[in-house]
């Protein structure tokens, strides 16, 4: 079991260099092929008062601006050194998040970045993360900040019984496989925690020759998913694999949730699934 195809978004705005290094360094680790995407639209929205001639003119340019950096964006990644397999590389004038889910079809992971220091949140421009998660039917792998290779010697993932949190499990299995030191943890809340599930999941992992053992962390106070994140380095993993949105959207906009503390918090890679 193993990653075959792994396709990864670059926003028109960014850096590329250190994103496709990171997917680059995934892709050769899984023996995969690596599928890079860009789409953007235009910044200009043409207002009524402005004529036809003017706004065509101004769309006209606002897409040759978008065509330029796309195309300057695959000259600096086919730099890099040659990858024993398969690199594509596709662009469109699209909503960069639709074309993501779009091409998903052929893909194993998919390889999203947040915004960098100084780039807008753009939707227009970056992909909207969360509606990705919530339309892919793939799992999704957020890089930490520092773009730093995976090295998922150790890896901590956030188990409640829901799911979405058994169908992270099954989609992180590649990398799960790999790891020396897999730690299912799960934060106790109003509820007790039921151990023999939590067993059940050790076993089940097992099975799949993963060396997975279990903590049961105190949530005490504070915010679950920073409880997650906390335990993760205090273990030395690198990686967190997660369930997404196991309450709605909405409600974790509104009140908070782990996938929203996730999402926020960029100190260390995330692999969630919906």
């Amino acid at each position: 079991m193993s990653f075959k195809s792994i396709l990864t978004h670059f926003d028109i705005d960014a850096q590329p260099d250190h994103r496709f290094t990171f997917a680059i360094n995934l892709a050769e680790r899984c023996d995969a092929e690596l599928a890079c995407i860009s789409a953007a639209q235009p910044l200009f929205v043409i207002e009524p008062s402005v004529g036809p001639t003017s706004g065509t003119k101004i769309m006209r340019e606002e897409l040759e601006a978008v065509d330029t950096r796309q195309r300057e964006l695959h000259e600096r990644i086919m730099r890099h050194a040659p990858f024993r397999n398969h690199v594509s590389w596709q662009t469109k004038v699209a909503d960069p998040a639709t074309f993501v889910v779009d091409n998903a079809r052929t893909a194993d992971l998919i390889v999203l970045f947040d915004v960098e220091k100084g780039q807008a949140r753009d939707y227009r421009r970056t992909v909207n993360i969360p509606d990705v998660l919530l339309s892919v039917g793939r799992p999704v792998l957020l890089p930490s900040a520092s773009r730093a290779p995976l090295e998922a010697q150790t890896i901590v993932i956030a188990w409640k019984d829901a799911k979405e949190s058994r169908r992270a499990i099954v989609d992180a299995m590649p990398l799960l496989i790999l790891a020396q030191d897999v730690v299912v943890l799960s934060i106790e809340e109003s509820h007790p925690i039921d151990e023999q599930a939590l067993s059940d999941v050790v076993r089940f992992l097992t099975r799949h020759s993963v060396p997975a053992r279990s903590i049961i962390e105190p949530r005490q106070t504070g915010d679950v998913g920073m409880k997650i994140i906390e335990a993760a380095d205090r273990l030395g993993a690198d990686l967190i694999v997660a369930g997404a949105y196991s309450h709605s959207r909405f409600r974790e906009w509104v009140f908070g949730g782990v996938t929203r503390t996730l999402l926020d918090n960029n100190a260390i890679n995330r692999l969630l699934s919906n």
